[in-house]
Parts: structure tokens; C-alpha cells; sequence
């Protein structure tokens, strides 16, 4: 029977930065990933399942609690242990993935526990971890072959009994390993040997990019020890009825393991075991017995071994952002996030600290780029209901000028470059790569206007007058010769000031052609609430881009806004704004003014889910990504990526460049965890790219 290997399964990028982005980033993806509903669902089990709501450099880190000193150390950080920061009181760690009470540290999921797989973007293939390698059959049996090199850190070795345990709790809870990704896309699980298993793909004809995402990458740590949690496999194998499901669920979401540090309660398998917590410090010790996955790969020099690591790992609680300014300048913690004030920044420096990943522009690839904001238009008022009204809107908003007053322009914040639908993260891998994107039919998209010497005021006006709009004395006005004024909700300062800052500069150029525009910031939950639902709007903010450089089917469904799912089933609460199901689109891709051609976006969509060659994917997301260049039921206005938010005291810890993308410590994508703050998990891929300074 013809099989597919891990080897030869479809390339793509898998996710990344979960920790150095905000609380309303780390909403965005999301939102983005999984759907308003989804995405809310997922949010309550991010403030039960994690200790902290992450903030941005510029804001705390969450948590509560005392004012008073915490996270104190007896002296400065000696450089032989790596002193990190942290909101949660150990004390109060309380574990459970899908718990209702649960309290624990993402931070301390990468720690402890080692990702059935990761991303490596050099070889544009899946690595596996835990998972040393795997197979497809033609008729949707997939098997897993579990590394035998792995034990917990109470001494028992790891199996394919424990990787059992946990697929079989992820279909009991109907979402994958933490509960916050995918449901299940597999059933029939059985451990077939001590480190084999095999399970059915739900659907056989699945996207393997779509399928790994979501059960190997998208926070695929692997928590489930047999014997602590395998009682729950077996009430989901025993439940015969829906009542017993829902009481076994709930008897899994009761579940509390505490005290955190004891390997009775809580055994890990990675690099790094937790030894002791106090109120405001939790103590971390590589784990001799670890032997990491990394050690088969070409660049490492033989084995690497938790008995390698030099040094220790502490967590040190700060509740606010004053005590971890004050924390960095006596120098007893080793990475923070830095103060809001150029000055005390400016001080900082002085004494060593700086970016985690001080990168300068030539740096950073395209890969590191992903969607952040965005803003969608009503694709069902009376005014930009017309594709031809937003493409004019996009010929006369520079996206440059929307972003490039943002203080760490180009380091971090990048305006979107090409109108896809789905940003830099996910078009590397099918345009070009990071040498050459953007290539191939990417370069035959409408780029608009993308710097101010780019708008078109005539293009804008040719498109508006054969939409039957016209100008009279400045002023467009509707088909029906109504004054035109486009109703634009943004955030509030509060929430995300970068989208109410640019939203008035939008105006700006909207107001100058014209198009008079109404800019009103609005708190999110009426924005994307009432506000939304309504229809009465031409324009609202909103986030785009999908889960960091996921399969594109991702970032398509996201900025895809349409009135029905991928099912079929009617959406009513999009009924006033988003897109219809089928559109009219010209051809061929790269001619705006070609003949037209009715197409149907769900089926476009739902045939990215499906497993093809590399040729074929590359062709249908090319022509996806003409589908949104088209027709713009949103406009993208910025991406993220390139430095982390965190700090390192350089003098402290010697670190690498990327050297594009031959450092590990930038090859792969370590999921949701901080994608470039490589110092909170390094230890892992052994001491050359990560140490002591002067350890190596």
C-alpha cells in the first residue's frame, strides 16, 4: 500500500511568537485561527490555563497580586543562572490543561515539556520531537513512532502509552493537547507497541500542513503522563452516551495537579525540571537524563544532553512593570521586559541590557513578517458593498503612511507589502522564499498604493465614476446623488492606539479625494459586538494574518469574511457586511480590467483543506490570493515580527546572529512561545548558541 512518510509530507511553516506579543495580539491570532466563537473559547482557557494575559514591553505583565518587593535574590544574577521573569506566585500554580481552576505558566510548558514537533524553516519541513517520525497511508491510517530516548522526570520512561493517553483526552475535551487549537481530526487511537500507536484521519483527504499544524505544532507539548491522567483516556474509551461524555469531561476539567515542582504531580520531559517554587521564585535544573531530539540534526556535534547545560533557569515574580524596571538596573534578573521610558531605557543599556534579539533591518527575513491589523470593509452597504469602491479606497490609502511613525518601524512594524489575504509568513514558502519573495505570481497581484508616491487618484476616480458614483464641487456622491461619508470604528487609545492613530491618517486621504470619512473609536465589545453585526458601517478595525505562519488555508479564512461557513451553514450574524459566498473576479490573474468570472469562495477555501502537490498548492493559493486581490473585503494594513519584546543583559549571556536562519535558535518555529526571545529555551538545542558569556 502506498504510504506517505514524514519526510515527504507537504512543506510549510508551522506557528510562532505567542509570548512577546499583547494581550489584544495574542486575542488577534486567536480570533484568527479559529473564529470568533472558537477564539472566545479559547481565550477563557488561555486566563484559566496560563498565568499571565502577556503584555507588550509597554504594559505589565498581569497577574495582580502584592505591591511589595517580589521575586527578591540574595544578590546580583552571577550569569550561571539564567534569572527570568515571571507573574504567577508558584505557590499558586495549579496544573491542568483543560482545567476550570487551573493556573500555569506558558513559559513553563515549553520548560518542562518537550512538542510532539516543531517547524524547521531551512529544510521547510517538519521536525519531529517526541514524535521521531511518522507515516501516511492512502487510506487515512496514520502511525507515530515515539522516540525511546525520552523518560519523565520522575524516572519512568515515556511512551507511546503517554502520547495514547493525551490524543484520547483531546477527543474527549474535542480540542487537541491544551485545549486551545484544533478539534480532534483523528479517531480509532491505539498503541500498537511500546513506542508505536496509529490513529485514523477523520478525513483522509485532509491537507497534512493543515493536520500537523493543528496536532503536532500549535502547542503540541506533551503533558499527559499515563499515570496520572490515563483514568481519563479510559472514561473516554468507556463512554457510551453523550451524559457519560459530559460527566467525564467534567470530571477532567475538576482535575487539579499541585504542588507544580513535584514529579509525583507534575513529571516533565524536557531539558528543564522543576525542582522547587517558593511564593515568588520557581527554581528550574537541567534535567540530566534528557537527550534532545535535536541531537540527529546536521548542525548539532553529536548528542546534546541536559548534563551539557551550564547553568540553571529561575523564575522571579514581578507583578508590575516598576519593580522589573528596578529589578534590571540592580541586575538581579537576566531578561525583562524593559521600562516604557526612553531614558530609563537609554540607562539600561549602559549596563548591558538590550533586545533579546537585537536585529537590524537586514536581519530580519520575510519569514519573521505576519499579519497583525487590519480593517474590513462592508462588502454589503450601499457604498463599499461595490468591489470596485474598495478597490478605489486601496488606490488612494497608502499603506506606508498608516505605520511608518511607529517608533520601532522596521524592526518590528512593517506595513503589508502585497494585498493577499495572508501576509509574509505564509507567501515565503510558495513565492520565492526568503531570497527570493516576493516572485512568481505574487508579482502579478495589484500592489494599490503602497507609498504615498503610489496613489492614484485618477485609477481611484475612473473605478468610482464606473460604479456609477460621481464628484460634485470635492464631494462624492452615491448613484442616487446622496452625499457620500464613510463610516469608519476603530479602536479606542486604550485598546490598540496604533489603530486609532491610523485610522485618522486614513481619513486624512479620504477626506483629500473626496470621500469624507466619520472616524469613531469605539470599546471592542460594541466595535465587534453590535457595532459589527449591524451592518451600519463602511469601515472597521480589525485583525488579520490567521495563526503565525500557519498553512494558508489559515490566514485565507480569516481574511475571507462570508456569510456562510465552510460547511454551507448560514452565518447570520454576518448577514449586514460580510462578502457573498460567490463573487465576480477578472481574468486572467494579473489584469484587474480582464473578463469576469463567477467564483465560489467557500469552495476555494475547502479545497486549500485538502492534500495536494506542492505545485498544485502553490497554484491555488496564487490564485486565492487574486480571489482577495480582487475583490478586498478587508484591507491590510500592518505586520509584526523581527525583534522580541523581550530584554537580555548582554553582559550577562552570549547569544548569535540568525545568519539567515542557520542558527537554530531562529530555524525553528518553537510554537506560541516567543519565537525570537531564543534565551527562554535554547538550553535545548545545547550551549553554542546560547551560554554564559564567556561559557563558550
Amino acid at each position: 500500500m502506498d504510504s506517505q512518510s514524514s519526510a515527504e509530507s507537504d512543506n510549510w511553516i508551522s506557528d510562532g511568537e505567542w509570548e512577546d506579543v499583547s494581550p489584544q495580539t495574542r486575542r488577534r491570532l486567536l480570533r484568527n485561527a479559529f473564529g470568533a466563537t472558537a477564539g472566545a473559547a479559547a481565550l477563557a482557557g488561555c486566563s484559566q490555563g496560563g498565568d499571565e494575559d502577556t503584555p507588550t514591553p509597554l504594559e505589565n505583565e498581569g497577574g495582580g497580586g502584592s505591591t511589595t518587593t517580589d521575586g527578591e535574590s540574595d544578590g546580583q544574577s552571577s550569569g550561571q543562572t539564567l534569572d527570568h521573569i515571571i507573574s504567577l506566585a508558584p505557590t499558586n500554580a495549579r496544573f491542568n490543561p483543560y482545567g476550570n481552576a487551573a493556573n500555569f505558566s506558558f513559559r513553563w510548558y515549553w520548560a518542562m515539556f518537550d512538542q510532539l514537533a516543531v517547524h524547521d524553516k531551512v529544510s521547510n519541513q517538519t521536525k519531529g520531537m517526541v514524535v521521531e517520525d511518522w507515516e501516511y497511508a492512502d487510506n487515512g491510517q496514520v502511525a507515530w513512532n515515539i522516540r525511546d530516548t525520552y523518560t519523565w522526570h520522575n524516572g519512568d520512561d515515556l511512551t507511546a502509552e503517554d502520547v495514547t493517553t493525551q490524543l484520547k483526552i483531546g477527543q474527549l475535551m474535542q480540542t487537541v493537547h491544551k485545549g486551545y487549537g484544533a478539534q480532534p481530526l483523528y479517531e480509532n487511537v491505539e498503541q500498537t507497541g511500546t513506542y508505536e500507536l496509529t490513529f485514523d484521519l477523520v478525513e483522509p483527504s485532509i491537507s497534512r500542513e493543515i493536520f500537523e499544524f493543528g496536532h503536532m505544532k500549535r502547542r503540541a507539548w506533551l503533558w499527559a503522563h499515563r499515570d496520572i491522567w490515563g483514568q481519563y483516556a479510559e472514561m473516554f474509551d468507556d463512554a457510551t452516551t453523550e451524559s457519560e461524555r459530559t460527566s467525564a469531561q467534567q470530571e477532567m476539567m475538576q482535575a487539579i495537579q499541585q504542588d507544580v515542582w513535584d514529579n509525583a504531580n507534575v513529571p516533565g520531559n524536557s531539558v528543564w525540571e522543576f525542582v522547587s517554587g517558593e511564593e515568588n521564585v520557581a527554581h528550574f535544573e537541567p534535567y540530566d537524563d534528557y537527550v534532545s531530539p535535536f541531537s540527529d540534526a546536521e548542525w548539532a556535534n553529536g548528542e546534546i544532553t541536559g548534563d551539557m547545560i551550564d547553568y540553571n533557569l529561575d523564575w522571579h515574580r514581578y507583578p508590575n512593570q516598576q519593580q522589573r524596571t528596578r529589578a534590571m538596573q540592580e541586575g538581579v534578573i537576566d531578561v525583562s521586559y524593559p521600562p516604557e521610558s526612553q531614558s530609563a531605557r537609554d540607562q539600561l543599556r549602559e549596563g548591558g541590557w538590550g533586545p533579546a534579539d537585537d536585529l537590524s533591518e537586514d536581519q530580519i527575513t520575510p519569514q519573521m513578517r505576519s499579519g497583525s491589523m487590519g480593517v474590513l470593509l462592508n462588502c454589503q452597504s450601499d457604498i463599499t458593498g461595490d468591489p470596485r469602491v474598495r478597490k478605489a479606497i486601496h488606490h488612494i490609502v497608502p499603506r506606508r503612511p498608516l505605520v511608518e511613525w511607529v517608533p520601532d518601524y522596521g524592526t518590528y512594524w512593517v506595513e503589508d507589502r502585497i494585498p493577499t489575504g495572508i501576509g509574509q509568513d505564509k507567501e515565503v514558502p510558495w513565492f520565492g522564499g526568503n531570497s527570493e519573495w516576493p516572485s512568481g505570481a505574487l508579482t502579478q497581484l495589484d500592489r494599490y498604493a503602497h507609498t504615498e508616491d503610489d496613489v492614484d487618484e485618477q485609477r481611484a476616480t475612473e473605478l468610482l465614476e464606473a460604479a456609477g458614483f460621481s464628484r460634485s464641487g470635492g464631494r462624492w456622491q452615491d448613484p442616487n446623488g446622496e452625499n457620500v461619508t464613510l463610516r469608519f470604528y476603530t479602536a479606542t487609545s486604550d485598546e490598540e492606539p496604533m489603530a486609532l492613530r491610523f485610522a485618522q491618517i486614513a481619513k486624512t486621504y479620504l477626506d483629500d479625494f473626496g470621500l469624507q470619512t466619520e472616524v469613531t473609536a469605539q470599546e471592542a465589545t460594541i466595535r465587534a459586538g453590535n457595532t459589527l453585526e449591524s451592518g451600519d458601517w463602511e469601515m472597521l478595525f480589525d485583525s488579520w494574518g490567521g495563526a503565525k505562519s500557519g498553512p494558508p488555508f489559515l490566514g485565507f479564512s480569516n481574511s475571507f469574511r462570508v456569510q456562510e461557513s465552510l460547511s454551507g451553514q448560514p452565518l447570520p450574524t454576518n448577514d449586514n457586511w460580510a462578502m457573498d459566498r460567490t463573487v465576480e473576479v477578472p481574468y486572467p490573474i494579473g489584469n484587474p480590467d480582464g473578463d469576469l468570472r463567477e467564483v465560489d469562495v467557500i469552495n476555494e477555501l475547502n479545497e486549500l483543506r485538502t492534500q495536494m502537490s506542492d505545485e498544485e498548492r502553490r497554484q491555488k493559493v496564487a490564485e486565492v490570493s487574486w480571489i482577495f486581490n480582487q475583490t478586498l473585503p478587508m484591507m491590510l494594513i500592518n505586520e509584526e515580527g523581527g525583534t522580541g519584546g523581550y530584554w537580555l543583559n548582554h553582559d550577562n549571556w552570549g547569544t548569535m546572529p540568525p545568519d539567515n536562519n542557520r542558527n537554530p535558535a531562529y530555524r525553528y518555529e518553537i510554537v506560541e512561545v516567543g519565537q525570537y526571545s531564543y534565551c527562554q529555551y535554547m538550553a535545548k538545542m545545547g550551549t553554542e548558541y546560547f551560554h554564559p558569556a564567556g561559557g563558550q
